[in-house]
């Protein structure tokens, strides 16, 4: 979440706001490929296999159209798609999803219609055609984060043993970022991004989160600036939130979230960091992280800040293959906040972490700059991507699994483990960067 005021040191944390399961109006199908290929052979007469699209596919998308206000499909993974403008764009697009993509992502669209319409109507229409393989609500996600700029400490980078452990240099890695973004002129991150990506978006980060947890992974060390990173490592950054707030808060860009998640397996990163969750699975995000997982990618992921506030399961770090982080306050005990769960993985600093902000404000969201400290499964999570990159670094031919393991059986055991090796409040224990070296 993000939070509208910064909490005082002593006081009790504010409710956190009920968000959205899903985003209204936005829907996730993949139509049924076979369907579609039938009646497109030849790829390149993309308006032709348009005009043929077979009635399986093409009558729920006109039933859409008449009585639910579809206004877009977009194909999510399709490349390179010549123009067609012979032939209605839906029915374009319809085809390009399927043609124009790979073959274990093909059909995957994302239908924008009438947000005022029940949407459990709409799927139930959608999931009875025979030309749609499956369809469902665009999961809401939003980052895991609390605002606490009075205590300006690295007591995280204590807490994990980085000051002990022989780091290797890992600049010839690149973590991955999706996010609000990143102020790459900060002072304490010149020249630690090697790309940055919110094409159509402003490049400031308005929320501040994106440069909060960049810092904590690759802050630059011995620079005379502010704070360290985890890691010397270098960062390709996906800004995948709006420049302002929808349904009253900050919500992911459901579409460019997708397509960075795609974008990342081929980015050549070998390490994704993701410090955002909501309470809805989604089948087409969990196809992409076993793509991400079967492409070597170790992705580490927010457990999420609900634990007392109903403690539901969120996503993606509850989908297979992925770290699942939770938080520590400085006591090494669990934060309040942090969800608990079976698919927990490992703990690592949460609470009252310093980290790096944009340079200027930008009010009313953010009025904190240059360097703050929050708390938040969001803040835990940037440590253990920023450890796996030193593992990765040791370790150059490892996969990610390797690397996982390794991160996981070298947490140490902490005194809320009560001596069980593997506790649902926090995984296998906090993170143990000399350890794990």
């Amino acid at each position: 979440m993000i939070p509208s005021a910064p909490v005082p040191v002593g006081r009790a944390r504010k409710p956190v706001p009920r968000h959205l399961s899903s985003i209204p109006g936005t829907f996730l199908v993949r139509f049924a490929a076979k369907a579609v290929r039938a009646a497109a052979p030849e790829p390149a007469r993309l308006a032709v296999a348009a005009r043929a699209l077979p009635r399986a596919v093409a009558e729920p998308l006109d039933w859409l159209r008449r009585n639910a206000g579809l206004v877009e499909v977009v194909p999510l993974f399709a490349e390179n798609v010549p123009r067609a403008p012979a032939a209605p764009a839906w029915r374009v697009a319809t085809v390009a999803s399927v043609v124009h993509a790979e073959e274990e992502l093909a059909g995957f669209a994302l239908l924008r219609l009438d947000p005022r319409k029940p949407p459990a109507a709409l799927l139930r229409k959608l999931a009875g055609a025979k030309g749609i393989a499956f369809a469902e609500a665009m999961p809401a996600r939003w980052v895991q984060a609390e605002a606490d700029p009075f205590i300006n400490r690295q007591w995280g980078l204590r807490a994990i043993r980085w000051f002990q452990a022989a780091r290797p240099d890992a600049e010839v890695l690149v973590v991955a970022v999706i996010d609000t973004g990143v102020d790459e002129s900060h002072p304490d991150l010149q020249g630690v991004v090697r790309a940055y990506h919110h094409r159509g978006l402003k490049a400031a980060d308005v929320v501040g989160h994106g440069t909060h947890v960049s810092g904590i992974i690759a802050a630059l060390v011995d620079n005379d600036q502010g704070i360290a990173g985890v890691a010397r490592t270098r960062l390709e950054v996906w800004k995948v939130f709006p420049d302002e707030p929808e349904q009253g808060d900050f919500y992911v860009d459901g579409e460019r979230y997708l397509k960075a998640l795609n974008a990342v397996r081929r980015s050549g990163a070998r390490v994704l960091n993701l410090s955002l969750g909501g309470t809805q699975r989604s089948e087409t995000e969990a196809i992409l992280f076993r793509q991400l997982d079967a492409a070597g990618v170790v992705v580490a992921a927010a457990m999420g800040n609900a634990g007392d506030e109903g403690n539901p399961t969120m996503y993606p770090a509850a989908y297979p293959g992925v770290l699942a982080v939770g938080a520590v306050a400085e006591s090494l005990r669990r934060a309040s906040f942090s969800n608990t769960g079976r698919h927990i993985a490992i703990s690592a600093p949460g609470v009252n972490v310093l980290s790096t902000l944009p340079s200027r404000p930008a009010p009313p969201y953010r009025v904190e700059t240059e360097y703050a400290a929050w708390s938040g499964t969001s803040m835990a999570t940037p440590h253990v991507a920023g450890a796996a990159a030193l593992v990765l670094a040791r370790n150059p031919g490892w996969k990610a699994q390797q690397v996982k393991d390794r991160l996981r059986k070298t947490a140490a055991k902490l005194a809320g483990m009560r001596g069980r090796p593997w506790t649902p409040s926090y995984g296998d224990g906090l993170l143990d960067v000399e350890a794990a070296l």
